[in-house]
């Protein structure tokens, strides 16, 4: 598959795939809560064969998957595009632009099923197409949980690095987990966690989720310029629920539920989150689980260096048809 190469890159997401995307979005937002709207955004395409819903990872933002979409519509498959609470433009609990709080984990699977219900598969487009769910990161986490409550609404699923089991670095889990349970006794569940610092207006490429240094440079400056996507702190709060939700999709009467046919996607480089919870899931997935490792990949597959992504791509579009 022909992918954006990583020379000249800026250059062509700027001429050729952003006037792509806009002459062709449409978008809006839903409050499955009230006063708490969610963003989405949705890009047709002729004659599609299916239609993909897509989640990005914590701290991230619709704009940063373009790329990703882009591909999915040139191959034949209609977009749809959720901006996960606390994020981006969709609903903040806090002014900090900085500061990720999320009060329940479930919040995110019960916005996706609103966003399904009232948006997606009320769009005639999508009645007759077959759904694929592509998540990736704490977008994995979230669609795996939501495989598991809502068996029956599609029918194969591409998770990317999925949070399955947190890297809590030096701190042991127990650990972090008994601070911050302890903190939000304390009402301090808003406070950010310890280490963490607000977006900082200078690169850090070599501690970066990607190798390739042309896509990170792009989002890079995308986030310099807009306040709303430098999102990169968690709170207490969300650091224990994105604990819950990593405990909650590795049940195995949980995965038991799964109906869909899932392709997961695996960094060998990654240091957000472990190997371990993505193995198991694939085991107990059996014949419904694909396994596919990239062993000179950082955390962020879908944006890592040319020889790389070509392969990631023919390995979903593989899995698709």
């Amino acid at each position: 598959m022909e992918i954006i190469q990583s020379a000249g890159y800026a250059g062509t997401m700027e001429r050729v795939v952003l006037p792509f995307m806009e002459a062709r979005k449409e978008s809006g937002s839903f409050a499955r809560v009230p006063g708490q709207d969610i963003v989405w955004e949705h890009f047709p395409c002729a004659g599609p064969r299916g239609a993909v819903v897509m989640l990005h990872g914590f701290s991230e933002a619709i704009p940063k998957l373009y790329e990703t979409a882009w591909y999915f519509l040139q191959n034949g498959y209609s977009v749809w595009m959720i901006q996960q609470r606390e994020h981006g433009l969709s609903y903040r609990s806090t002014s900090d632009p900085s500061l990720i709080y999320l009060e329940h984990f479930q919040d995110l699977v019960e916005d996706l099923n609103c966003f399904l219900r009232k948006i997606v598969l009320a769009s005639p487009e999508t009645k007759a197409l077959p759904l694929v769910l592509f998540g990736h990161s704490m977008g994995g986490g979230v669609s795996t949980c939501f495989l598991e409550k809502y068996p029956k609404v599609f029918g194969k699923a591409v998770l990317s690095s999925p949070m399955l089991e947190m890297n809590t670095g030096s701190i042991p889990v127990p650990a972090a987990e008994a601070y911050a349970r302890m903190m939000i006794l304390l009402g301090k569940g808003k406070n950010p966690m310890p280490g963490s610092e607000p977006f900082q207006d200078a690169p850090d490429f070599d501690n970066s989720c990607t190798t390739c240094r042309e896509r990170y440079d792009y989002w890079f400056g995308i986030q310099r310029i807009h306040p709303e996507y430098q999102m990169c702190i968690p709170a207490v709060r969300t650091a224990q629920e994105l604990l819950n939700l990593t405990r909650f999709a590795e049940r195995k009467d949980h995965i038991d539920r799964i109906r869909a046919d899932v392709l997961l996607l695996q960094a060998g480089l990654d240091t957000m989150v472990k190997p371990g919870g993505q193995e198991k899931l694939v085991r107990q997935l059996g014949k419904k689980g694909r396994l596919v490792k990239f062993p000179k990949a950082k955390h962020e597959i879908y944006r890592e260096k040319d020889e790389i992504l070509r392969k990631y791509w023919d390995t979903i579009l593989e899995f698709l048809a």
